[in-house]
């Protein structure tokens, strides 16, 4: 069997999903902007287990037609039987390529539904979900009406095509309104991110939520993940991720799992994104379900995607959770007839291994700094301020003298991000908020001299 793997920005790393894959089928990476393509950042073995097949480049990659036109003659040239992507920007046009080759796939009305937050909102919205005020967005007044009818909290404006946080700003009062639009519109060319031609925006009232009810541990924060498949219309929920609190304002720092919830807490998320997830009428793909924990002991849906989560996530549930959230998902694409795989059964923490994804960014410490300034490191070591259980798993940072701007677009801008693993999430959970408040920035190079 053969599986084709549309491959670009976004979703876990090709070195965690490739052996799962390899596992099944042969696989085929399409490359549809080789000029992004860096094998050793991507994580991509260079062993031959894997063809790659780049495209020629020289297209509008906004336009979700001929992009699905690509990837089908990529298809039938790798005689693929089934083709699938983990990165956001792609979800669509495999949904068309899928529907075309007569294969499975998230469906492309429901991976358009995922995919644009204003559709996502409508569909919601139809099923009976308390949604927060929203509207599609065609200039300044649009901001401003729906600002007029939210409560406290302000209204957030965010490209309706948007990924990774780029391009969400906060409109408080009415004469920010044309300013902030501008600056989330700006937002579109954010690393390299494919635009949709209309650059649409949405602007919806912002989801205030409130932990108190919701876990005995501190240090978390109001979001959290429901990791989870679909297969064949049916939604399989599978792992919950826990958030750390953002960085200001809306920059995810870190995931923890498995969840620190309650039992009955854990009932209520599942709950919600089983209905949410159903509202899409998504047919067969991964999908990561982002929720807001409420007062009122009830969870919003912030938004809904049509395939598995980046950075280090996946790997940290199938740890805890004891999945295997690719292999699963190639199952459910390659198999005659695909089974279901046993949904997660919410319980006690205290037995599961645990895991976590930690991220550092600039504006954390640049306080009082000039800008740009030349990362150096940081103090003291982070091993230092692990629980003695607690390992480093992996750790990455940036070429010291990168220049750090605590401004924009913060969340693919990371200084440095590392995964730990522990025997508890008490462990896990007390050693990553150690590193987010408890290190620094250092002000000169191991050697003492400042760098250039």
């Amino acid at each position: 069997m053969k599986t084709l793997l549309v491959h670009d920005l976004g979703g876990p790393a090709p070195a965690y999903t490739l052996p799962a894959l390899r596992a099944r089928s042969d696989v085929a990476l399409y490359v549809p902007r080789p000029e992004r393509w860096d094998p050793t950042t991507l994580g991509v073995p260079d062993n031959g287990a894997v063809t790659v097949m780049f495209d020629e480049g020289g297209w509008d990659v906004s336009d979700e037609e001929e992009a699905a036109r690509r990837i089908v003659d990529a298809a039938v040239t790798w005689q693929a039987d089934a083709v699938l992507t983990f990165s956001e920007l792609w979800t669509v046009p495999v949904a068309i390529a899928a529907e075309t080759l007569g294969l499975r796939g998230a469906s492309p009305a429901g991976a358009r539904r995922a995919r644009d937050k204003l559709l996502m909102r409508q569909a919601l919205a139809s099923a009976g979900f308390r949604a927060p005020e929203f509207a599609e967005v065609t200039g300044p007044a649009d901001v401003v009406r729906v600002l007029g009818a939210s409560g406290p909290g302000g209204v957030l404006v965010k490209p309706r095509y948007g990924m990774s946080a780029v391009g969400i700003r906060l409109v408080e009062d009415a004469a920010q309104a044309e300013r902030v639009l501008a600056e989330s519109l700006a937002g579109y060319t954010a690393f390299g991110m494919p635009a949709d031609p209309d650059r649409a925006m949405l602007v919806e009232s912002r989801l205030v939520g409130d932990t108190g009810d919701w876990y005995v541990r501190p240090g978390l924060g109001d979001q959290i993940c429901v990791e989870g498949l679909v297969v064949e219309g049916t939604y399989v929920p599978l792992g919950i991720t826990d958030v750390l609190p953002k960085v200001p304002p809306f920059t995810q720092s870190a995931h923890v799992s498995p969840t620190s919830l309650t039992p009955d807490a854990q009932h209520r998320v599942l709950d919600t994104a089983r209905r949410a997830v159903d509202a899409l009428c998504l047919r067969t793909c991964g999908t990561h379900v982002e929720l807001k924990l409420m007062a009122d002991g009830q969870c919003e849906i912030i938004e809904i995607a049509a395939r598995y989560p980046g950075r280090t996530i996946v790997d940290q549930s199938d740890r805890a959770y004891g999945t295997d959230l690719v292999g699963l998902l190639a199952d459910a694409l390659l198999d005659a007839t695909p089974s279901l795989p046993p949904a997660l059964e919410p319980g006690p923490d205290a037995e599961r291994a645990a895991a976590a994804t930690v991220h550092l960014y600039a504006s954390e410490y640049l306080e009082g700094l000039p800008t740009p300034f030349g990362y150096r490191g940081i103090e003291p070591p982070p091993a230092t301020l692990m629980e003695p259980s607690v390992r480093i798993a992996a750790f990455d940072e940036r070429t010291h003298g990168w220049p750090m701007h605590g401004v924009g677009d913060e969340q693919p801008n990371w200084i440095v991000r590392m995964y730990l693993e522990g025997p508890s999430v008490d462990a896990v959970c007390r050693s990553a908020n150690r590193v987010r408040y408890e290190t620094r920035l250092r002000r000169t190079d191991e050697a003492g001299a400042a760098r250039p």
